[in-house]
């Protein structure tokens, strides 16, 4: 009994703390927890003491103070716009107050109201913020603020507007000084390269002689540093800065060692011929005492840079050359002077055998070269130069045609142009008023003296050369100037000269014309020596095709004489180093030997670099007195007795070459085969007698380009040797049908065949007029020897 008890008491216990526990809840608590919180703002005021916001205030108490930030918000919008009752959601309103990272917008505030609608109506009604009780208020600060955010934008706009002044200005101030900066140190360094160069040269000067008797290294660089222009003109202008192979026969002295630089790798079949070609000196290994460099960066850079801005950024074979150069004399022979080449000079340290690039630029240009002529006091053609504008050109055209009207054809040249490339000519049988000149002169001789007849047939000569010339006048190059006004237009920004062409004699008897050329070595320390002559060849559209060896055209002392003026004169300006001087001889009317100095090359020319070769492979010596080559040879008896003598121990070799032509079917040929047509058919050189055909190959077959260089007795067998040679790369690979201009350096082959032609039938009249005054005064001679002993 007492255990049941026990637990009766306890069950009592438990059922009144049940009933403890579910005591109801009072109204705040209910209010708290299922109210909407939806409270009243009226005018601008929250309502606080209702039931709703209370209870509202009750649930967010701990977080209460960014909730009523966002409720003052409200009501400062609600008062603004005179909002008479708004209802306002509590839970958007707390939500609302959570975000943080920004402050509610407007579109924010109003979304926590319940009556939007009505309310959004009076608020997007236009004015409506200007009705209420503070509508003076809030128009004025609406004024204000307008007038204050207008000033401070246009404010800010002056303030932009010199903030990007100033950057401007400190932009170009910067770029300005920066440029100084630049322009100064390309200055220091251009100055400390002159004066690099300098240095060189005059210790080249001072070492020259002493050098020449010690072992020396030539270091060849046959760059053709030319305007880019013209070298973007050239059709494989790289086959043509490599025409100049024949260089390495320099080596035929024991105390020289070459260095040639490539424009690009040659082809192994090139290297196996030059190296054959070498062994004639008698060395079992001439590779030994040569070496063939390329630009390793020659792919990396556009095909018409000159080889020596190649090189210059190449510091791998700069590295090369320094290197095999180390503890020897070695000087530098270019090709055409540029800046580029003294900059190589001065990477190389090695003295420069040519003249600075401004010096050469003034002088080599055909205006510069009458200036070094009129200083060597050399015959010229007569003419003008240093002309730069149409007008310019055109009076001095006039008044060289009224001054000179036995001259029926007038020559127009570039400046910076070479080879027949920049040549336009003018014949005056185009003008009526030419005939009308020559007529009135023979007329009235006297009234031709006065100054006014005078200015008055000039300006009568312009008047027609105007109308005249663009559709008369004769380009050379068609290609480069298709027509007057393209070339005119070069002619007047490069400048020009005009020369006239001399008439032909009126008795015929071979070429009325003919162009000799002497190749000089102006050495450093002066002295001046003639190297060659020749007689170059030219088609009747001036373009070059080749030489022959020795010059047979004019006076040998007076060609001489005038060569070696112009080398003291180029020595006395400061060009050194190798130069062609070019002459035209002719016979005027009265039937007189004249010849003109018309052209000065600065740099090696093609026909000095084949003479080398010439006197490699024939290892002779040139007799400049004479102007004969003579190689050592076995002295030979004359068949008649009465006369038996001995020839001297050495015979006389002369030789004719073509520039290097373009053949599209050379490519077709193998090396090997080709070379064992030539030795079947005799186109070959024979070293026992020193005669015969070497070929001169500037790159592999593929390229199709060929050079020939014909070795005789006389230049009438050497021409027909060339005529020879030529039909047989004709006979043998085709006759070319292809209209390429990749010709180098113009032309086409068949028009190098026919020039060759010609001059052979020219030879053959000039020596079948030699025989006949040697016919004539041996019967002279015999008759007065038969006079003398009947006596």
């Amino acid at each position: 009994p007492g255990d049941l008890d026990a637990m009766n008491l306890k069950h009592v216990e438990g059922a009144a703390t049940d009933e403890e526990v579910a005591t109801p809840r009072d109204y705040n608590t209910l209010l708290d927890e299922f109210s909407l919180h939806q409270f009243i703002i009226r005018r601008g005021k929250t309502l606080s003491t209702t039931p709703e916001f209370e209870s509202f205030h009750r649930k967010h108490a701990r977080g209460w103070g960014p909730i009523q930030d966002t409720v003052t918000a409200l009501e400062k919008l609600l008062e603004t716009h005179e909002v008479a009752i708004a209802y306002v959601d509590g839970n958007k309103i707390s939500q609302l107050a959570q975000m943080e990272h920004r402050a509610p917008t407007n579109d924010d505030l109003l979304d926590c109201l319940v009556n939007l609608d009505q309310i959004l109506a009076q608020i997007k009604l236009p004015g409506s913020r200007y009705k209420g009780s503070h509508r003076d208020r809030n128009a004025s600060l609406a004024l204000q603020s307008v007038y204050r955010g207008h000033l401070c934008r246009r404010a800010f706009r002056n303030s932009m507007l010199r903030f990007r002044a100033a950057l401007i200005i400190q932009r170009m101030w910067k770029t300005i000084t920066t440029a100084r900066t630049t322009e100064r140190v390309v200055e220091n360094r251009i100055a400390a390269r002159k004066e690099h160069f300098a240095n060189l040269s005059s210790k080249l000067s001072s070492g020259w002689a002493l050098m020449q008797r010690r072992k020396r290294v030539v270091v060849h660089i046959p760059s053709m540093s030319r305007e880019e222009a013209q070298r973007m003109s050239m059709h494989d202008f790289a086959v043509r800065q490599n025409s100049q192979l024949s260089r390495l026969t320099w080596l035929s002295s024991a105390d020289v060692e070459v260095i040639y630089v490539a424009q690009f790798p040659l082809a192994p079949d090139v290297l196996q011929y030059y190296s054959k070609l070498l062994q004639i000196s008698g060395h079992e290994r001439p590779e030994d005492r040569f070496k063939i460099v390329f630009p390793e960066n020659y792919d990396r850079f556009p095909s018409h840079f000159s080889l020596a801005t190649v090189l210059a950024y190449s510091p791998r074979c700069l590295k090369r050359i320094q290197n095999f150069c180390r503890g020897k004399d070695a000087y530098i022979i270019p090709g055409v002077v540029g800046p580029d080449d003294l900059k190589v000079a001065c990477l190389l340290d090695m003295p420069l055998l040519g003249p600075e690039p401004q010096v050469a630029a003034v002088y080599g240009s055909k205006s510069g070269s009458k200036r070094i002529f009129s200083m060597a006091e050399v015959n010229t053609p007569p003419g003008a130069y240093d002309l730069y504008s149409e007008h310019e050109t055109i009076h001095s055209l006039a008044r060289l045609i009224f001054q000179r009207l036995d001259i029926q054809r007038w020559l127009f040249k570039i400046d910076d142009e070479f080879l027949g490339r920049g040549h336009a000519w003018l014949d005056v049988s185009h003008l009526q008023c030419h005939a009308a000149l020559v007529r009135e002169k023979s007329r009235s001789a006297h009234i031709w003296l006065d100054p006014g007849k005078q200015n008055a047939a000039v300006n009568k000569v312009m008047e027609e050369l105007v109308r005249v010339l663009p559709k008369r006048a004769e380009t050379a190059h068609k290609d480069l100037f298709p027509s007057w006004e393209a070339y005119l237009e070069t002619f007047t920004r490069v400048g020009g000269v005009i020369e006239a062409v001399p008439a032909p004699p009126p008795q015929g008897g071979g070429p009325d014309i003919q162009s000799p050329s002497v190749n000089l070595v102006v050495q450093p320390h002066g002295e001046i020596t003639i190297q060659s002559t020749h007689d170059h060849m030219f088609t009747s559209d001036y373009h070059y095709v080749g030489a022959t060896f020795p010059q047979q055209s004019a006076n040998r002392e007076a060609l001489h004489g005038a060569a070696l003026a112009v080398g003291l004169a180029c020595y006395n300006k400061g060009i050194v180093g190798y130069i062609s001087v070019d002459f035209i001889s002719f016979v005027d009317a009265d039937g007189k030997d004249k010849l003109w100095a018309v052209d000065l090359n600065i740099g090696m020319h093609d026909t000095a670099a084949s003479f080398e070769l010439f006197r490699f492979i024939t290892s002779g010596h040139y007799d400049a007195g004479s102007g004969e080559f003579f190689v050592e040879g076995e002295p030979e008896n004359h068949e008649d007795e009465d006369e038996e003598a001995l020839v001297p121990d050495s015979s006389a070799r002369c030789y004719s070459v073509c520039d290097p032509l373009y053949h599209p079917n050379v490519a077709t040929v193998q090396y090997n085969v080709f070379f064992n047509l030539c030795r079947l058919k005799g186109v070959h050189f024979d070293l026992q007698e020193k005669e015969g055909t070497a070929f001169m190959l500037v790159d592999s077959f593929a390229g199709g380009v060929l050079g020939m260089l014909c070795v005789a007795r006389d230049r009438l067998r050497g021409l027909k040797m060339l005529s020879e040679g030529l039909d047989f790369v004709q006979l043998q690979l085709g006759i070319s049908r292809s209209n390429s201009e990749k010709l180098l350096p113009v032309g086409q082959f068949r028009s190098c065949v026919r020039e060759v032609r010609k001059h052979i039938e020219a030879e053959n009249v000039r020596a079948s007029a030699v025989d006949a005054i040697r016919e004539q005064e041996a019967q002279q001679e015999m008759h007065r020897q038969f006079q003398a002993q009947t006596m």
